[in-house]
């Protein structure tokens, strides 16, 4: 698919997108192309056309025409129904649409290419509704709901492609998907921007956070929930819409975590509910709830924590109703404590779950972080995304120049600074090389760790244990000095899990000779 489907970006059409991730998917097991929104500047009665989809094998170009909502015809008029209600009337149906554009689709293609020796044909596609046998299109031309499945979507594409070769009466010459591409790319195939592809990827991300909460809908009966999985995995979306939930049957719910930024962000995420929200240190002498609900509850695995969690929900941990969501990857030696055995006890007293999708990082950065901390992310669904950079400094001072040049190359790709978190592996912010940078010395890097106080042009620099539990679009690490102990192994998978749409890294040259022994070679201490 020619753009990809997550860089699509906006698209008004929820038929054209469904289509689309369907033919993404579809294997028809020689070398075919589907090219998205291919605009015609040469039409027979129209200033200007766009085909939906044009499918280019070898030997065959299909035009795809998708109508969406409720079609009907009478008296000759077309009418189309919108999923908001409103009817339009055309005289032109989809069929005539489809074939007009494949004929100027064609006469474009021929007078470029005089030699070309193809089956050109169209297939409509009404997702919405079954049209039936008419006189104006043969079955082979339509495709409707019961073809919206990957198989199906594939008998269909075969189909129209063998109906239109018969139509045609003699055999192609073929071998010309190369030179058509050649053509066709060149028009309308531009390399989306980072900002481009930031909107199709953070659409694609809310849809399967949704998915997400599926999985845990069909044990919210239960009383004790322990819900783990790797960062990105989607457990603060849960923890939030869990709470949200129990405190509209009525109940009353506590949300809490260890660090107050990311519960201030919980506490905004909450706002207009019953539901109380603090740090575990902002709740002490609260009331018992009759729902507890803990994000980043692997920062609380110890003692003392749990004893004052146990105070905060009716019944306690024995026999009170609580969902904790937490990451068994190795995060605790950043801000917190993890007692494997009190963590044990806990799960054997819940209903246990795991996330095995990842739904904030691309599958670069789910690849990478798996390659370089050997942590377990789940599978990545969040889309394919920029590839992760590596970059390697001598001292402070270069790494500060190498940040200066990645924080001028994301504004030159329209990327707003104020979507970046500069992150360091350092204990504190001021000891970072990036005080060092320009953009620092400037204004447009500040110590902001509150994502709340978005400022538009401004990055913001933090350390690890201020970002665990967020996120941001955007994610320069820096001071990637070492990854041999524990704390840099920590620091190092809290970092890189934070980015939803691109990672870039500035490793010194002992930490990458470390990265490039792997994971399991690298002596912890």
């Amino acid at each position: 698919m020619i753009p990809a489907v997550e860089t699509f970006g906006r698209v008004d059409s929820a038929a054209e997108l469904r289509v689309a991730q369907l033919l993404s998917q579809v294997d028809l097991g020689t070398p075919t192309t589907c090219l998205y929104s291919v605009r015609l500047p040469v039409h027979e009665y129209k200033r200007m056309s766009e085909v939906d989809f044009v499918v280019v094998w070898d030997d065959t170009v299909l035009v795809i025409e998708v109508k969406g909502g409720r079609l009907g015809r009478r008296e000759g008029l077309w009418t189309f129904t919108d999923r908001y209600g409103q009817v339009h009337e055309k005289r032109e149906g989809p069929f005539e649409q489809a074939a007009s554009a494949m004929f100027a689709l064609q006469r474009r293609l021929q007078d470029r290419l005089p030699r070309l020796d193809v089956a050109f044909g169209f297939l409509v596609i009404t997702p919405d509704q079954e049209l039936g046998h008419d006189v104006e299109w043969e079955p082979a031309q339509h495709a409707g709901p019961r073809s919206m499945s990957v198989l199906e979507l594939d008998r269909a594409l075969r189909r129209a492609r063998a109906y239109w070769h018969e139509r045609l009466g003699h055999r192609v010459r073929g071998e010309a998907r190369k030179d058509l591409l050649g053509i066709l790319r060149p028009d309308f195939d531009r390399v989306a921007s980072l900002a481009a592809r930031t909107a199709g990827l953070e659409q694609g991300y809310v849809q399967l956070a949704e998915r997400q909460y599926d999985l845990i809908v069909g044990i919210e009966s239960n009383d004790r929930i322990v819900c783990t999985g790797g960062a990105g995995a989607g457990k603060t979306l849960l923890a939030v819409e869990t709470a949200r939930r129990e405190a509209a049957s009525g109940n009353k719910v506590v949300l809490t975590c260890r660090s107050p930024l990311l519960a201030a962000v919980l506490r905004e995420a909450v706002a207009g509910t019953d539901v109380m929200c603090g740090a575990l240190d902002e709740l002490r002498g609260a009331p018992p709830a009759e729902v507890l609900v803990v994000d980043e509850a692997q920062d609380l695995m110890e003692v003392g924590a749990l004893l004052q969690l146990d105070g905060l929900v009716q019944g306690g941990w024995a026999s009170g109703r609580w969902r904790v969501f937490c990451d068994p990857n190795n995060q605790a030696n950043v801000d917190g404590a993890f007692d494997e055995e009190a963590y044990r006890e806990l799960e054997s007293n819940a209903i246990v779950t795991k996330l095995p999708y990842n739904c904030r990082n691309t599958s670069p950065v789910v690849l990478q972080t798996q390659l370089v901390t050997g942590a377990d992310l789940g599978v990545a669904r969040a889309g394919a995304g920029p590839a992760v950079e590596y970059k390697h400094y001598q001292d402070d001072q270069d790494a500060a120049r190498l940040l200066d040049t990645r924080l001028n190359e994301l504004r030159q790709q329209d990327i707003d600074l104020a979507d970046i978190a500069v992150v360091t592996l350092r204990n504190r912010v001021e000891d970072s090389s990036a005080v060092h940078s320009k953009a620092f010395r400037t204004g447009r890097l500040k110590d902001q760790p509150d994502p709340r106080r978005r400022q538009p042009g401004t990055a913001r620099l933090v350390t690890t244990a201020q970002i665990k539990g967020l996120e941001a679009a955007h994610v320069c690490m820096v001071d990637v000095d070492d990854t041999t102990s524990a704390t840099d192994a920590a620091r190092l998978y809290v970092a890189m899990t934070r980015p939803r749409i691109s990672l870039w890294l500035a490793v010194s040259q002992t930490a990458w000779r470390q990265i490039e022994q792997g994971p399991e070679k690298r002596t912890t201490r």
